[in-house]
C-alpha cells in the first residue's frame, strides 16, 4: 500500500471471448449487402475481406466477384426486354445466387479465420533488441543493457561478492513506525501513572 512505486506488471491475457459488437454489426452488414441486392454487390464482402488480409488471394476473388457480377447485370441490362429461354434464366439466376451465397460464405470464413489468428498470437512480442541505457532488475538495482546483438561488455574485475538483500523501506513506513512507537510509549507511560494512583 505505502513505499516506492512498483514497476507495471503485465497483465494476464484474457482467453480469447467471443467477437466484439462492432465486429458482429460490420459482418451483418457485408453479408446483408449481396442478398438484399440480389447478388449486385457481392464483391463488397470480398473487398472488406481482401483489405482486412492483404492477401493476393483475396484481391483475385475480389477482382472476379465484381467482373462477375457487374457482367451479369450489363447483360440482364441489354436483355430486359427479350423474351428469354428457360435455360438462359436459369442460369442467369443460379450464377446470381451462386456469386452471392459463395461471396457471403467465403467472406464469413475468410474473416473468422483472420481474427482467431490474432487471438492466437501472443498479446506482446518482445522486440528483437532492447534499448541501450538502464533496466531495472529483478531485485530492484539498476543493470546495463545492450542491444541482444552486441557481445557483452567486457568486465575486468571479478564481481563483488553479493550482500544479502533487504527490501528499502520507505520514509512513510519509517515515520508510521516511528508514531507507532512513541504511542506505545504514552500508552505504557499513561498505564503506569494509573497503576500508581490505586
Amino acid at each position: 500500500m505505502y513505499g516506492p512505486p512498483q514497476a507495471p506488471r503485465p497483465s494476464p491475457q484474457s482467453p480469447p471471448g467471443p467477437a466484439s459488437g462492432g465486429l458482429i454489426a460490420l459482418r451483418v452488414l457485408f453479408v446483408a449487402l449481396p442478398l438484399l441486392s440480389c447478388g449486385f454487390l457481392a464483391w463488397a464482402p470480398m473487398l472488406r475481406l481482401a483489405i482486412l488480409t492483404q492477401k493476393v488471394r483475396d484481391w483475385v476473388f475480389f477482382g472476379l466477384a465484381f467482373v462477375v457480377a457487374t457482367a451479369l447485370f450489363v447483360y440482364m441490362g441489354i436483355t430486359g426486354e427479350k423474351e428469354t429461354s428457360d435455360l438462359e434464366a436459369v442460369i442467369g439466376v443460379g450464377t446470381i445466387l451462386a456469386l452471392g451465397a459463395g461471396s457471403v460464405a467465403y467472406y464469413l470464413v475468410g474473416e473468422i479465420r483472420h481474427y482467431d489468428r490474432h487471438r492466437a498470437l501472443p498479446a506482446a512480442v518482445p522486440p528483437p533488441f532492447r534499448p541501450l541505457g538502464y533496466a531495472y532488475g529483478p531485485d530492484g538495482s539498476a543493470v546495463a543493457t545492450t542491444p541482444s546483438g552486441a557481445p557483452a561488455p567486457y568486465i575486468c574485475a571479478p564481481p563483488a561478492p553479493a550482500q544479502p538483500h533487504q527490501p528499502p523501506t520507505a520514509p512513510r513506513i519509517d515515520q508510521v513506525r516511528a508514531e507507532l512507537d512513541e504511542l506505545s510509549d504514552l500508552l505504557r507511560k499513561d498505564g503506569r501513572e494509573g497503576e500508581g494512583s490505586r
